[in-house]
């Protein structure tokens, strides 16, 4: 009997610690199944293709990035993939959802491509959130560049750089010369003559790329149309279409440009030259200056000789301008985003987030030379006297940036204005008819584009 009952205890009592080490056991996995699942998570290997445009600000900062990304997140192998072709590379991988990486750092007309078409992932909730260094992008980014983001009112990616885009001359060359930097337009008429006659190019630009020619269109359109008139053709009405076109301020901005054709002070040649060709001409003193952008120092650093100084300047205003003071294009260039095909898109808005901090902002600019688009301090940066130049610009001239509304014809006037009055093949009237007649059916397109998103 005693041993009967001796053997229903310890059944019981083996019964009952079966049944509390299930309990224990439920307990536990309600209340640390999602911390162990997402342990298991973090450390499952995850490798980051991250694909870049690989021109003015080299591979450095990309590489710094890669790295201590790696560090803080030891389960992430990042994967760089950099191309001075990747504008052109990206574009059939993307759309055709081929071999597509998990970020890309490229043009940001690409952006405002692929956005609207579903091949980017909407980021506008990633601008409220938190970034490693406890600021948001919304309260870093700068106020123009947050506009030129904005694609339908969503936003499909993060900008890369600001850049300052002017004249750069050769310092040593002018104290030579006893020559100063003008500032208006009168006093480079007589500069430019002064130039010429010692025999050197008052000016050159890579001239296979009109486009290098907008920092000057861009400053004109400001100094001799206003503010208004730049609100006009970035945000203009239907009954703005055609007659924006014929306005003062375009004819006083070509028939400017037309002039420095016409009384050669573009260096001979320079249509020819692409952007480094032209570069290396100025580096060698066959032109006092250039129109150029932020970015040459860093793009040019293996060709640059010993002792040359050069310095970024605003574009100065005759006087009959309206806005009647020197200034300077600063604008977007380039974003990161992520495709709507990675599969690692957590991990990719985690690792855009990382490449805007203050750190990584900081680092950019010593790196590259250039500015990232965002609020951040600059103080105790290693930097080299052009790069202080190019932000002192920036910093004490009038600015100005075109970021065109949906509803904008922005490709009018465009590469075929300039870069028609750069190689002589129409006047400065064909020019701005040529405009005015195409901008009515410009403007149908572009509604009919805009009610089909």
């Amino acid at each position: 009997m005693f041993k009967r009952f001796m053997k229903l205890s310890l059944l019981m009592v083996l019964v009952f610690s079966v049944l509390a080490g299930c309990a224990g056991k439920t307990k536990e996995q309600e209340e640390n199944g999602a911390a162990v699942e997402e342990t298991n998570k973090k450390e499952e290997k995850v490798t980051l293709k991250v694909a870049f445009f690989q021109g003015g600000y080299g591979d450095a900062w990309f590489k710094w990035l890669k790295q201590e990304f790696e560090r803080e997140n030891q389960n992430v192998t990042i994967e760089l993939e950099g191309n001075p072709k990747m504008n052109e590379i990206i574009q059939p991988r993307i759309e055709a959802n081929t071999n597509v990486p998990d970020i890309v750092f490229v043009d940001e007309s690409l952006m405002r491509k692929w956005g609207p078409a579903g091949k980017l992932v909407d980021l506008s909730d990633l601008y409220e959130t938190e970034k490693p260094d406890g600021k948001t992008v919304a309260a870093t980014i700068t106020e123009s560049t947050n506009t030129a983001m904005d694609v339908f009112g969503k936003k499909y990616g993060v900008p890369l750089a600001q850049l300052s885009q002017g004249v750069i001359y050769n310092v040593k060359m002018f104290e030579e010369n006893g020559w100063e930097y003008p500032n208006s337009w009168e006093e480079m008429e007589l500069l430019a003559e002064a130039i010429k006659a010692k025999g050197i190019a008052p000016l050159t630009y890579p001239g296979q790329y009109p486009y290098y020619l907008f920092p000057f269109g861009h400053a004109a359109y400001l100094q001799y149309g206003g503010t208004e008139f730049i609100e006009k053709i970035t945000n203009p009405t239907e009954a703005d279409i055609p007659g924006v076109f014929e306005d003062p301020a375009f004819h006083r901005t070509f028939t400017l440009l037309d002039q420095m054709f016409k009384d050669d002070w573009i260096m001979k040649g320079t249509l020819a030259l692409n952007h480094t060709e032209s570069q290396m001409e100025f580096l060698r003193g066959k032109a006092a200056m250039i129109f150029n952008g932020a970015w040459l120092e860093n793009e040019m650093k293996d060709s640059i000789p010993d002792g040359f100084v050069m310095k970024m300047m605003p574009f100065p205003a005759a006087k009959d301008a309206i806005v009647n003071e020197p200034v300077i294009e600063s604008i977007t260039s380039g974003f990161g985003g992520i495709p709507s095909e990675s599969k690692n898109i957590e991990v990719a808005k985690k690792f855009l987030l990382f490449s805007s901090t203050d750190e990584a902002n900081r680092q950019f600019t010593e790196l590259t030379g250039s500015s990232r688009a965002f609020i951040y301090p600059v103080d105790g940066l290693n930097v080299s006297d052009f790069t202080k130049s190019a932000m002192e610009a920036t910093n004490k001239y009038k600015t100005v940036s075109l970021v065109f509304s949906p509803e904008a014809i922005s490709d009018s006037p465009g590469l075929d204005a300039f870069g028609a009055i750069a190689s002589r093949s129409k006047t400065v009237e064909e020019v701005i008819q040529a405009n005015v007649t195409a901008a009515p059916d410009k403007w149908k397109e572009n509604q009919k584009l805009i009610n089909s998103k």
